[in-house]
């Protein structure tokens, strides 16, 4: 009889603590803000030609057709510690997540006690007892979320999570840019030193011709200090460009997990990695909306604003049900018989009348976090706006340098064969013949490095457009 009592009232209680889930909240409701696809953005970035720009950001690092690069980044992503730390927070935030939804479950525990006791005789002169207590149940506590804190606290956990997880894309995206950037940088001083050395060897040879020439008598000491110290000068830059071959080798070995000084006979010899130049009209705005940055701004703003509506829902009363149900028994033989059961159950509320302005002063506070968030966002959005067109412009410019340069080196390898020849035919001095070559040699230089710092802006142009992540 007891059971079929209790039974239509635990079956109530369960539907409204289900039915909690849907009812309104208090605090605001979250609207995701605009203000990335705004008419300014669109207009700064001439928004247009989405199809083209995903299909090349998604992996665009095989638009450099390098396979070492390729599994450089691979195992970035597979052994890094900062992307492990990434998803460690993650994980934690799911986690998080969990305990919040606890909040709409009933909290029930379990317990059991044994007790043997005697009165006192001094207490109660007439009669002095001796005896035991058995007593076993189960007692629970469901607060129903008649006002939404609990759903503005899972809301939060939710944006929270999704927050972590774009933090985690954006990680990635870092991470493929510096590797890249770095493999890039290690190739261009590859290059640069072979540069140095095959300057070094024709400078060596003109030195030779001078001293040959010198010990013949048909030249002065001149001409051959001056081999000897262009020679010298052009050797000098060979251990610096060493060393930094084995800072960027180092680099890249903690950025992909392994150990330093691991990865150079593995690198070996290559060429500076390269692609097609892009010309770039128009960019979607979307891409800017889906970098992982921006996206975890946004989040952050969806996790302020639902803070606003926990800070709120303290100014209500909370209800809660408060019920158990247990056996108890002074003796051991009864202690399973129906007379042994007993148990309780009823509401509870509870509602904060005074605490000297701590509520609603709580409210103003995570709505200013809310204010601060957004501000955040909107300027997120703007720094990656001029993180585009900072970058697309210094690309296109530095195709425009580099074919200067080229048609500069050409000249320059012009006039160092004729002044070599003139020199060696007796029709000028040697001073033209060192001019020549120190021009040639910068030029060939700067060459190289115009080179590397096209495929250092092509990476980074990715990078601002949030490549990689997908």
């Amino acid at each position: 009889m007891f059971y079929a009592r209790l039974f239509p009232a635990v079956c109530v209680l369960a539907c409204m603590a289900a039915g909690c889930r849907n009812w309104p909240s208090v605090g605001p409701d979250y609207e995701a803000s605009r203000f990335a696809q705004g008419p300014e953005i669109a207009a700064a970035l001439n928004d247009g030609g989405s199809d083209e720009v995903s299909a090349k950001i998604a992996q665009w690092w095989k638009t450099l057709d390098d396979d070492k690069l390729t599994f450089l980044l691979e195992s970035a992503l597979a052994a890094n510690r900062e992307v492990a730390v990434a998803e460690a927070k993650i994980v934690e935030a799911r986690a998080r997540l969990g305990i919040a939804n606890a909040g709409f479950f009933p909290t029930v525990g379990v317990g059991g006690a044994y007790q043997r006791y005697q009165t006192s005789r001094n207490n109660s002169p007439f009669v002095r007892v001796r005896d035991s207590q058995f007593q076993a149940g189960f007692d629970a506590t469901w607060e129903i979320d008649i006002f939404g804190g609990t759903r503005r606290r899972v809301e939060a956990a939710e944006a929270g999570v999704e927050a972590l997880e774009a933090g985690r894309d954006a990680v990635w995206v870092s991470l493929a840019a510096e590797v890249a950037n770095t493999y890039v940088c290690y190739r261009t001083a590859q290059e640069r030193l072979r540069v140095v050395r095959a300057n070094a060897v024709l400078q060596e040879e003109t030195y030779n011709l001078n001293k040959s020439r010198a010990e013949s008598g048909l030249i002065g000491e001149l001409p051959l200090h001056q081999s000897a110290y262009i020679l010298e000068s052009t050797r000098s830059q060979i251990p610096p460009l060493e060393a930094s071959l084995e800072a960027y080798a180092n680099g890249l070995a903690l950025l992909t997990g392994a150990f330093p000084g691991t990865l150079h006979a593995w690198l070996g010899e290559g060429d500076i990695p390269s692609a097609a130049r892009w010309t770039l009209e128009a960019i979607p705005s979307e891409c800017i909306r889906m970098r992982p940055d921006v996206r975890a701004a946004e989040r952050r703003v969806a996790v302020a604003s639902a803070n606003v509506g926990v800070a709120t829902a303290d100014l209500y009363p909370k209800f809660s049900l408060l019920g158990s149900i247990g056996l108890g028994s002074v003796k051991a033989a009864d202690f399973l018989s129906a007379d042994s059961v007993l148990y309780s159950l009823g509401p509870q509320v509870a509602w904060p009348i005074f605490r000297g302005g701590s509520i609603r002063n709580n409210i103003k506070a995570q709505s200013a976090v809310q204010e601060q968030a957004l501000a955040g966002y909107e300027q997120t959005v703007l720094s990656a706006v001029r993180d585009v067109r900072n970058v697309l412009v210094a690309y296109d410019r530095e195709y425009a340098r580099h074919e200067s340069l080229t048609q500069a080196a050409e000249a320059a390898q012009k006039a160092v064969d004729i002044a070599d020849d003139l020199y060696k035919r007796g029709l000028t001095d040697f001073n033209n013949v060192l001019d020549a070559q120190r021009s040639q040699m910068a030029l060939q230089e700067s060459i190289v490095v115009s080179r590397g710092t096209i495929s250092q802006h092509l990476v980074s142009l990715y990078k601002a457009l949030g490549g990689g992540w997908q």
